[in-house]
């Protein structure tokens, strides 16, 4: 379960709550946290380890993406040092991915080339210290699509975001089809196509039950994660009764299913 789930609360008590609502591991935002409550990112790993949860990854901050697509080589240089130092701090924290976006919401006119000249470096900075590089389906998803058709790398690979998939009537599961097994990381929530909710998976339309059999038809992965966020009538009751409904949104249809894929929730 992603560490920001909707309710403000210091960092060691969000974690408490995934912990005690029985999950295994947290994934967690890899920037400081400031306001009322200041905690620095390399704080992050041992408060959620001390908590008794691994930690699936880490995802990088949202530092305008559309440069990596606009920006010259000398331009986009020190963006490219950030990302690097992220995949290293996985290495030194024991992280073992990365998530991070292709692009922002705003418009662009994306340079296919520079784009893959990014995401190439990162991708042999990844090889190197052995850390999964997952970018994540955002919005313009074929800026993805064509990524991971140039880019043939064993740790180079996919956040798979539910919610982003079907927000647009021309995605809805065709990505996650095509590259099912580049798969290196999960954001399952779900929504009402209208806007990116990240709502509790089953309290929106998305079709889950055929997101959930192409994932299980995946052997490599291991790991189900949650990127949920309470909205205003959960936010009225206690995080520990929406952590818990989250951990058991997904297992009342597949749990068979699940432990017959070997598949545990995180």
């Amino acid at each position: 379960m992603f560490s920001w789930f909707g309710y403000f609360m210091k960092f060691e008590e969000r974690i408490k709550i995934i912990a005690d609502a029985g999950f295994d591991e947290a994934m967690i935002s890899w920037e400081d946290e400031f306001e009322p409550w200041a905690l620095k990112k390399e704080a992050f790993p041992e408060i959620v380890r001390s908590s008794g949860l691994g930690i699936t990854n880490i995802h990088a901050p949202f530092i305008g993406y559309n440069d990596i697509w606009e920006a010259t080589r000398l331009e986009i240089q020190p963006k490219l040092e950030v990302f690097k130092d992220y995949i290293r701090d996985c290495k030194r924290f024991d992280i073992p991915a990365m998530v991070m976006h292709t692009n922002d919401l705003d418009d662009f006119k994306p340079d296919l080339d520079k784009g893959k000249a990014f995401f190439s470096e990162l991708a042999d900075t990844a090889e190197k210290y052995g850390v999964d590089l997952a970018v994540e389906n955002v919005s313009r998803q074929y800026l993805l699509d064509y990524l991971l058709g140039e880019i043939d790398a064993p740790h180079f690979g996919m956040c798979y975001d539910s919610s982003h998939d079907f927000l647009e009537i021309e995605n809805s599961g065709r990505i996650l089809k095509k590259y099912k097994y580049r798969i290196k990381a999960l954001h399952l929530s779900d929504n009402d196509f209208q806007e990116d909710r990240h709502w509790i998976p089953r309290e929106g339309n998305i079709p889950l039950d055929e997101v959930m059999q192409e994932l299980l038809s995946v052997p490599t992965i291991e790991t189900i994660s949650y990127e949920v966020i309470a909205n205003e009538l959960w936010r009225e009751r206690e995080p520990i009764e929406f952590a818990g409904a989250v951990l058991k949104s997904l297992t009342i249809n597949e749990q068979n299913e699940l432990a017959t894929a070997g598949v545990t929730l995180k």
